[in-house]
């Protein structure tokens, strides 16, 4: 695990860095301005970005490939090798779809209001249960079912992405990434002109890291998955259990951190 450490730590200075330039008050924390969740800072952005190439990649080379997350892939891979006359390979792109949008009803129903239990809930509880299906994918033999595999990582898939949809005050996706690249362009061009406007260059910048973050997971899984397998699914493991450590912890808004 030691060669995957410096590219996850690299990464998380490389977010600290935009947030640490932003002139946000002392108090930020992890990128999110002072008083926001956790789960909305720049570093956690970019890692869950992270698991989601990660886990995009991982599918598509070592389970049948098809995408977990990206379901415009799924769609287009379906059209073209139906369009081929592979009736078969189109219909093993259509699983993938039904998961992800059962994850989503899942997701719905989870942030649904229940009595006594914070607004933060939904979030956490989607992500320990992203980390409890991965793990136990990573212990799977190599000659599992492909199908079941890539169900349930496109369900978690699911989950994740409507669970986390903040970086800052900002909607970002970080189990795809073209909305993401699409946000970083026009930060770009409208941050340059008609006249340069810092802000406009940070919030680019924030999605610029995203987008990147997106890339090393899948260049890490496609990697990994070659030489690992199935117990490759500990790196996104090990990622999203430091995640999950990061949004446990109170916003400075909750009643805890304010000491009542």
């Amino acid at each position: 695990m030691g060669g995957v450490q410096a590219p996850i730590a690299a990464l998380y200075n490389h977010a600290m860095t935009i947030a640490n330039t932003s002139g946000e008050p002392r108090g930020a924390r992890d990128g999110a301005p002072a008083g926001a969740p956790p789960e909305s800072s720049v570093a956690v952005a970019c890692l869950l970005s992270l698991s989601g190439g990660f886990l995009d990649a991982f599918t598509y080379i070592g389970h049948g490939g098809v995408f977990a997350n990206a379901m415009t892939g799924n769609v287009v891979l379906m059209g073209v090798k139906g369009a081929a006359g592979d009736w078969g390979g189109a219909l093993s792109h259509l699983p993938p779809l039904f998961a992800f949008m059962a994850g989503v009803f899942v997701a719905q129903a989870i942030r649904l209001p229940v009595p006594r239990m914070g607004a933060r809930w939904p979030a956490l509880l989607s992500l320990t249960l992203e980390i409890a299906v991965l793990a136990l994918i990573a212990f799977l033999p190599r000659g599992f079912p492909d199908l079941w595999i890539v169900l349930s990582i496109s369900f978690v898939a699911a989950l994740q992405n409507s669970s986390f949809g903040k970086v800052r005050a900002w909607s970002y996706n970080s189990v795809m990434t073209t909305g993401n690249l699409r946000r970083f362009a026009e930060g770009l061009f409208t941050g340059f002109v008609p006249r340069r406007d810092p802000e406009i260059l940070e919030q680019a910048g924030v999605f610029g890291a995203v987008c990147l973050a997106f890339l090393v997971g899948a260049l890490m899984g496609g990697l990994s998955s070659g030489w690992l397998h199935n117990a490759a699914l500990a790196i996104p493991v090990v990622v999203l259990g430091f995640v999950l450590t990061r949004c446990w912890k109170p916003s400075p808004t909750a009643p805890e951190a304010a000491g009542t």
